[in-house]
Order: structure tokens, then C-alpha cells, then sequence
């Protein structure tokens, strides 16, 4: 990683990079000629225990051929046959294991390094997710499907233009859906590493979707390289709960139906909360003596925020008595923002700010709303990787909690920061510069 200046939550980087959608796999189409698409996760539900094995264990698993791994092939055995003494079926269970080969450990390991959300700051992630192309591309698929999204709408509560941002950015409108092997991805997730009982419970629902006839062997065969599938791209146990049937034809297509595919998007975001009516975001501008402290995560009413000077730009409005949370991307250097529930509701697609942040923007652009008032800081030299970790183990040595020394600068490390900046009487904006590092670094030496 060369540079680590992305406003995501504090996941590791095996999660998210074992989350990324597929249109890193494939070249972009002719209409993205310089576009570099974002790497960005997919729906990751919350991880919840595999399954106890039951008193089926009279139940036997076919021997499966050799991957060439032993202790996958241990792994595979003891896995696929508790999923059979589970109740799984097991000629399904057996068929969806049968010929899978585990992804090199060090490859796997490995990605994550270069994913945008880590190596480039916020405005260059953003002009990317935002590029114009994407925008006109998007405003077309918005025309054409008109007649669909007032159906979907009149459902489900996201309006057209989120879920067209979120489908944009995952797969490029559905023209880049991945050729990698789901099935492989999460076997070797499921395996080796610290998120096996995740790989194994997205198996485990892999093994349902195919029972219930939902999904079949082969379309799983047109994933990312993560795992996720679909227009959308939806994890399997994501699917299983909140996949629907958006153009009434009795199946549940994500890969070949945009309807399926957007509908079970509206479904996921509303069930995650999605609040009809209501902005994700809006940009403010702050009065000159600003307490940039003030962006500390605490949510307050527009009205009390419109009293400490905050002014909302683009000609828009909300209800005095909606909350928001301050939040300044790139510090006092860049545009800021009041968030609204609904920019967490995105977080719930892909926990990162960076990716949150895109969607909403890309999303003002296909409603054709002022563009930011407020320029980006593309200028300012970004940490690197390392030197984050400085700061971070800087932070931690005097007492101020900035988490995990990953090289990554999301939350926990901007508080620890502002905590650091507040008890200095600095300008207390949490953005992790070259000379915020040479002032910590040069306090935590004494």
C-alpha cells in the first residue's frame, strides 16, 4: 500500500479484501476508457456461529478427490460433513465441494493491500466512483428503467437513485459481474485464516440457496473474486434473507434480471433501516471560528447545528429535527457534511465511509443536484501506509485509543488524533497530516 487515507470503520484488511466486487477482475467497457473502478466489498452480513452438529451423524459424506492440499482436504471433510449432520443435503453438499482447489494462502492473504479504499484518499476514490462517465451512463439506465423503479419504489423505500449508485458502482450497471468461483472464494475463506466461521456459514447458505433451488452450481461459477454475486452483488446468506423476485416470474435472478436484482437491493437497504424521505447526506459550510471538534461522531438536531453557524449549501433543506453527525472527510481542508441514518443504512452494502460517501455523491448526481460547494484538497501529500502506523502506535503509547496498528486511518485513529489535537489546543479536526504526525511523533518522545 503506498497510501492509507480512506474513512472506512476499523474491519480488517483480510475482510474486506475477501469482500471486493468483481469489476476489478474484468476490463471496464468501452464507455469507461480512463475509469478505474473502485474495489469495493459487497453486503457482508454479521458472522453468527456454523451450526452444532446434530444426532444425524449416521450421516456420510462421499470421499471427496484430493485438491492437492492436505489440510484443505482435512478441512473439507470435517466441514462438509457436519453441514450433512446438520441436515444439509448430501449429494449437494458433496457436488459443491467436489472439485474445489483453495486459493493460494499467500495470494489470499495478500489481497487487500492494493484496494482503493486503503491506497487512495477520499477525492481521488471519489472522482473515480463519480467519474462522468459512470454519471451518464447512469442517468441512461435511470430512463430506461423508469417503469421498474416506480414499481420498486412504490415497494421499498431507497429511491431510484441510490440503488442506481449502488449498482453502478458494484458492477458497472451489470455489465461486470465476475467470472471467479463463489463457491472456491468462500472454501478458502472458510479453511485458514481468522474468518473461517464466516466462509463456512456463507457455505452453509450457499448449500440452502441451492436446495431451496434459488441459485444452482453454475451460476455460482460468475462471481467476484470475494464471493459475492449478482447485479448487486449480494453474499449468500445476505441473499438468502433479503433476495426477491422483482419482475414476477417465480425465480429470484440476480445475475440476468435487473428487476431481481434491484429489488432485492430496495429490500436489503429498507430492512437495514433506509427512511423514506429523508437526505443521506448534505453539505454545510462552517462559520470561520468553527470548532472542528465538533465532529466527534455525536449526532445532533439541523437546528442546533444551523444555530452553531453550520449553513446547508445546494439550495436543500431538512426537518430542524432530524440528527446528524458531522463529518469532514479530509479535514478542515475539504468539503464537510451533516449524515443523516441513511448514509449508515449504505454502510450496512459495505462498512467504509470512503464507499458510503461515493454512493451518496454518485447518487446526487444521476438526481442532477448541485454539485459540492466546497473543493477537494487534491494538493495535500497523504500519509502512507507506515508512516499511519507511526501515528497509530504514537497515539496508542500515550494513552490515546487509536486501535489496531494496521496502516489504516479510519475512525479510531482520526478520534485518537482529535483527542490529541484538543488536549494541545490545535485545530482539533482529526486529519492525519505530515505535520500532525511530526507533533505526535515528537510528543510521545517526551
Amino acid at each position: 500500500m503506498a497510501r492509507s487515507f480512506n474513512w472506512l470503520s476499523t474491519t480488517s484488511i483480510m475482510l474486506v479484501a475477501l469482500t471486493a466486487c468483481a469489476a476489478d477482475e474484468l476490463p471496464l467497457p468501452a464507455d469507461f476508457p480512463n475509469l478505474p473502478v473502485p474495489e469495493v466489498p459487497s453486503p457482508v452480513p454479521p458472522t453468527s456461529p456454523a451450526p452444532d452438529p446434530s444426532p444425524n451423524a449416521d450421516v456420510k459424506v462421499p470421499v471427496f478427490i484430493s485438491s492437492g492440499n492436505a489440510k484443505f482436504d482435512s478441512w473439507r471433510t470435517k466441514f462438509a460433513q457436519r453441514a450433512a449432520n446438520a441436515g444439509h443435503n448430501v449429494g449437494i453438499v458433496h457436488s459443491v465441494l467436489q472439485s474445489v482447489v483453495p486459493i493460494e494462502v499467500i495470494k489470499a492473504q495478500a489481497i487487500g493491500e492494493d484496494q482503493a479504499e486503503f491506497v487512495k484518499p477520499i477525492w481521488d476514490y471519489v472522482a473515480s466512483a463519480t467519474h462522468p462517465n459512470r454519471v451518464s451512463f447512469g442517468k441512461k439506465k435511470l430512463t430506461e428503467t423508469s417503469g421498474l423503479f416506480n414499481t420498486i419504489e412504490a415497494r421499498y423505500a431507497p429511491p431510484r437513485e441510490i440503488l442506481t449508485s449502488i449498482w453502478g458502482m458494484e458492477t458497472s450497471y451489470g455489465r461486470i459481474l465476475g467470472s471467479s468461483d463463489a463457491v472456491r472464494q468462500l472454501a478458502t475463506l472458510a479453511y485458514t485464516g481468522r474468518r473461517t466461521k464466516f466462509g463456512e456459514n456463507q457455505l452453509l447458505s450457499t448449500f440452502k440457496l441451492i436446495e431451496q433451488g434459488i441459485v444452482t452450481r453454475d451460476q455460482l461459477k460468475k462471481s467476484s473474486w470475494a464471493g459475492a454475486f449478482g447485479q448487486t452483488q449480494f453474499m449468500p446468506s445476505t441473499f438468502l434473507a433479503h433476495g426477491r423476485d422483482g419482475d414476477g416470474d417465480g425465480r429470484k435472478d440476480v445475475w440476468n434480471s435487473q428487476a431481481d436484482a434491484l429489488a432485492s437491493a430496495g429490500n436489503y437497504l429498507e430492512a437495514s433501516g433506509w427512511k423514506r424521505g429523508q437526505p443521506w447526506a448534505l453539505e454545510v459550510s462552517l462559520p470561520p471560528n468553527v470548532n472542528y471538534g465538533l465532529a466527534d461522531g455525536t449526532k445532533r438536531k439541523v437546528e442546533i447545528w444551523q444555530a452553531l453557524g453550520l449553513k446547508i449549501e445546494g439550495g436543500r433543506a431538512a426537518n430542524p429535527n432530524l440528527k446528524a453527525e458531522l463529518f469532514l472527510p479530509a479535514g478542515s481542508y475539504g468539503p464537510a457534511f451533516l449524515l443523516f441514518d441513511n448514509f449508515y443504512v449504505i454502510k450496512a452494502y459495505n462498512n467504509a465511509d470512503s464507499y458510503a460517501l461515493s454512493v451518496g455523491l454518485l447518487a446526487d448526481k444521476l438526481a442532477g443536484r448541485p454539485e459540492l460547494t466546497k473543493a477537494w484538497p487534491t494538493h495535500i501529500k497523504m500519509l502512507s501506509k507506515s508512516q499511519i502506523k507511526e501515528m497509530q502506535a504514537a497515539l496508542n503509547s500515550m494513552g490515546y485509543k487509536a486501535g489496531p496498528v494496521d496502516g489504516i486511518a479510519g475512525r479510531g485513529t482520526r478520534g485518537a488524533l482529535q483527542s490529541f489535537q484538543k488536549d494541545r489546543n490545535l485545530m482539533a479536526d482529526g486529519f492525519p497530516t505530515t505535520q500532525m504526525l511530526s507533533a505526535v511523533k515528537s510528543a510521545a518522545r517526551g
